[in-house]
C-alpha cells in the first residue's frame, strides 16, 4: 500500500508527457497489465443485495459511479481472500484522492463469512435477488475468454456496462487505480473535479 500511495505522489509531481487514452484505454492497460482483460461492453447482469437498513440495492442505482464487482463463494479459499487483500489495498490509495466520489466497490458472498470494511464507498454484502452464487458468479463471466476458475474483479462504467476485467490477486494495485481513473474520464461525465485535473495525463 506504501508502495502504490509513494506512486501516486511521485505521479502528482512529473509534468505531462502522454496524452490521456480515451478509447484506447482497454488496450493501453493490456499492455500495462497482465491480469487485465478487455471485454466487449454490454449492461452488467442484474444483482441485488440488502443495505444496513434492510433496503433492496442494485447495481443499477450506482450508476454515474466507477464499481468494481468482485464475488467470495464460501469455496473460494484462499484466491478470494488475497484478492479481497489486493482491493483493501488499492482502495486504500484510491481514497487517498477525491475519486473516492467516482467510485463504488462491490463485493458480494454467500453470508457466511463476510469481510468487515472501514472504507464508505466498499459494499460487503450477501446477493439477495434469489440467484445462488455460482450462477451470478457465470453471468458475470461470460464476458470473458480466459479459461480457469480464478476470481475476478469486474469493472463497469458510469452507465453499468461491464468494460473490463481484472483476474486474481497478481495485479499491481496502481494499474487498477490508473484503469478506474481512465473510466472517470470517459464521457459522459461531469465537470472534471481536481483529480481529473492532476491525473488526467497519467495513462
Amino acid at each position: 500500500m506504501r508502495s502504490t500511495a509513494l506512486a501516486l505522489a511521485l505521479l502528482v509531481a512529473t509534468p505531462a508527457l502522454a496524452n490521456h487514452p480515451g478509447e484506447n484505454l482497454n488496450q493501453v492497460m493490456v499492455a500495462k497489465e497482465a491480469a487485465f482483460e478487455p471485454v466487449t461492453s454490454r449492461p452488467a447482469p442484474a444483482v441485488e443485495w440488502k443495505d444496513d437498513t434492510g433496503n433492496g440495492v442494485g447495481l443499477e442505482e450506482l450508476h454515474g459511479k466507477i464499481v468494481a464487482v468482485s464475488f467470495v463463494p464460501a469455496e473460494c479459499g484462499a484466491p478470494c481472500a488475497d484478492q479481497q487483500a489486493k482491493l483493501a489495498e488499492t482502495l486504500a490509495s484510491l481514497n487517498a484522492s477525491p475519486m473516492r466520489e467516482m467510485v463504488q466497490f462491490v463485493t458480494l458472498n454467500d453470508g457466511e463469512a463476510g469481510t468487515p470494511t472501514e472504507f464508505e464507498n466498499w459494499t460487503v454484502a450477501q446477493a439477495s435477488n434469489g440467484k445462488p452464487m455460482g450462477d451470478l458468479v457465470a453471468a458475470f463471466a461470460t464476458s470473458s475468454d480466459r479459461i480457469g476458475g480464478a476470481p475476478m474483479i469486474h469493472l463497469l462504467d458510469r452507465a453499468g456496462h461491464q468494460v473490463g476485467i481484472f483476474h486474481d490477486s497478481e495485479f499491481v494495485p496502481l494499474n487498477l487505480i490508473l484503469y478506474i481513473n481512465g473510466l472517470t474520464n470517459a464521457h459522459p461525465h461531469p465537470k472534471p473535479g481536481m483529480f481529473q485535473r492532476l491525473f488526467g495525463w497519467l495513462l
